[in-house]
């Protein structure tokens, strides 16, 4: 059922959605053209991309990209079946992820007799499809990319960016990879999430006068050439100021960088982020949306998750659950969901749709 009237060709739009795990951010880029970046699914299992546009009536062949910002699980849940819908898009993704240690990697992962899953075994799943498609391989991302530039009377100007990984980041992502690889003899898991994601993929896009800025889960460095700190010291990049910013890594002060608020975004720009929940990461924590709070009055985020408790299992569900399996998860709610919208010759006038459970911070 269509609830909301899909954007004009002239206007640009940013929604995001999570957690579900993790989140996805939706665009249209002009033109009748969509972006989608990274994915989350819904409480039904079905990645959030694609039943926000149906609500929209929108098709997937309208789907032109398809980006995975960086390999954690929670970001490309549903990224295999998301790029299997958009059959007509291209897919994006690190350049570090076409290394032959993260090659191994996934092909380990991917072995049937694995436990769990992983978003090794996710990315993994792509490459088979795009192979057996006959689609063709990813574009790789790195830092100072213009993947897109659209120029015509029938649509806003449109470019799209990459600004990160960078050459040391990937590097780092590489080295990375290897430790996770199982020594010889080791009982076979899926592949854990490390902590830290030195590759992730920031995007930056223009429509017309309207610039966002996609900050994905890239974290703060204070080495020059990783982290927000590259992007903001390079000359590679578009130098205009973004009006709009998909905060980083659900908030955590990690990710915070002053000079990227300084530096990349207008004063007071909109902002949007997802909370993130597993173990005892809780994010954003108080201090965290404080210190948003200061920096903008118009940020917004998709779900209260001081709101969004799982309900308590009784201790002997707990162990029957774990004693059948050796791996289990929650996915409680569906996606909130924060939309920005403007024509793209007024980056000054957007137009907020936050339904609850979004709250503004």
């Amino acid at each position: 059922m269509v609830t909301r009237q899909p954007p004009r060709d002239d206007e640009i739009e940013i929604t995001l959605l999570g957690p579900g795990r993790g989140e996805c951010c939706v665009l249209h880029v002009g033109g009748g053209e969509w972006l989608i970046i990274d994915s989350c699914v819904t409480q039904a299992g079905r990645p959030a991309a694609l039943a926000y546009l149906e609500s929209l009536g929108v098709a997937t062949d309208a789907v032109h990209w398809v980006v995975a910002t960086h390999w954690h699980d929670d970001h490309i849940r549903g990224f295999s079946e998301l790029v299997e819908g958009c059959s007509a898009a291209r897919v994006i993704h690190s350049a570090a992820l076409e290394k032959d240690e993260f090659m191994m990697l996934a092909a380990l992962d991917a072995d049937s007799f694995i436990e769990g899953s992983s978003g090794v075994k996710e990315m993994w799943t792509v490459w088979t499809h795009l192979r057996d498609s006959g689609r063709g391989a990813p574009q790789l991302a790195s830092a100072d990319s213009r993947i897109h530039q659209r120029s015509t009377n029938l649509a806003p100007d449109c470019e799209i960016w990459t600004l990160s990984p960078s050459s040391a980041s990937i590097a780092d992502a590489i080295s990375g990879f290897s430790t996770l690889i199982a020594e010889p003899g080791q009982p076979k898991r899926a592949v854990p999430r490390p902590q830290r994601n030195p590759s992730s993929v920031v995007v930056w896009i223009r429509v017309g006068e309207a610039i966002a800025l996609l900050g994905a889960d890239l974290e703060r460095s204070s080495d020059d050439s990783r982290g927000w700190r590259a992007i903001v010291n390079s000359s590679g990049r578009p130098s205009e100021m973004a009006h709009v910013v998909k905060i980083p890594h659900h908030g955590s002060v990690d990710a915070h960088d002053q000079s990227m608020w300084n530096d990349l975004l207008v004063p007071y720009p909109i902002a949007g982020l997802t909370p993130f929940k597993q173990g005892n990461a809780d994010l954003p924590r108080d201090s965290d949306r404080a210190r948003i709070a200061g920096l903008t009055s118009q940020a917004w985020l998709t779900r209260d998750n001081a709101t969004a408790r799982p309900r308590r299992r009784p201790r002997a569900v707990t162990q029957t659950i774990k004693e059948a399996t050796r791996r289990f998860e929650r996915l409680s709610v569906d996606p909130g969901r924060v939309t920005f919208r403007c024509e793209s010759t007024q980056p000054n006038n957007w137009i907020v749709d936050a339904p609850a459970p979004a709250i503004r911070l």
